[in-house]
Order: structure tokens, then C-alpha cells, then sequence
């Protein structure tokens, strides 16, 4: 695991789910791809995963204005960019792909259940986004 504390950007993975979206022509449609993914699979793979969490992050950053820490540069510049895009159709989907991710059928969430230092703040994290983008 590539990880160095368990916020959603504290991942070399989440760094790569970045560019992807960062990169993207159609980042709602691939957004809901990555949330889609990770809701209909019987087990989530640590990569869905992560896409899933950057892309409910991302959500949360733009329709919530909150400063997720992230050591991209440009990233809150970004999600400035993306207000323009109306994100409510993706929010229940959202909700639903955190549930999957820290669900037992999920890679990511075995391998925090190992940390027992930080396995708690990490789903504490997931759940905070998950509570404001239901609101």
C-alpha cells in the first residue's frame, strides 16, 4: 500500500485517479464510471477504489468548498473550474460508492483494517465526505 496517512490524497494511487480526472474531456461521465464500478463489483480492487474516493473527494471539494489536502498544485484552482458543472445526478452514486469502498467486499478497506492506529480516522475521513455530499 502506498500510503502515508489516510486521507484520500495520502496515496501515490489517489495521485494517479487525480491526473485521470484532471485529464478527462468528460469528467462527469468518467466519474460516474468510477462510481459505477466500485458499486456493482463483488469485490472492489484497491485502484477502483481509490477512483471512486478521488472522484467523491473531488465532488465534495466542489460542491462543498472543502480544502482537502492535496499536494497536486493546481488542484484547488481545478475544482474552482468545475463549479460550473452541475454534480447533483452523481451525489447519490457518491454515497453509494463510499458505502462499497469501506464495505468488507473492499481491498482498501482489508488493508486499513490492518492499521489498527489509523484504520478508524481513515473510515472516519470516508465518512465525513459521505455525510455532506447526502446532505
Amino acid at each position: 500500500m502506498g500510503a502515508w496517512s489516510y486521507a484520500v490524497f495520502d496515496d501515490d494511487t489517489a495521485y494517479d485517479a487525480l491526473d485521470d480526472l484532471m485529464a478527462s474531456s468528460e469528467i462527469m461521465a468518467d466519474m460516474e464510471r468510477y462510481f459505477d464500478e466500485v458499486i456493482q463489483a463483488e469485490y472492489i480492487s484497491y485502484d477502483e477504489g481509490h477512483y471512486a474516493l478521488v472522484s467523491a473527494a473531488v465532488m465534495d471539494s466542489v460542491i462543498n468548498d472543502i480544502p482537502h489536502r492535496c499536494d497536486e498544485d493546481t488542484y484547488f484552482e481545478w475544482t474552482k473550474s468545475l463549479k460550473s458543472l452541475d454534480l447533483t445526478p452523481l451525489r447519490q452514486k457518491a454515497v453509494k460508492a463510499i458505502d462499497a469502498v469501506i464495505s468488507n467486499h473492499s481491498e482498501l478497506k482489508e488493508l486499513w483494517e490492518e492499521n489498527e492506529e489509523l484504520y478508524r480516522s481513515w473510515r472516519e475521513d470516508k465518512v465525513s465526505i459521505q455525510e455532506r455530499l447526502r446532505q
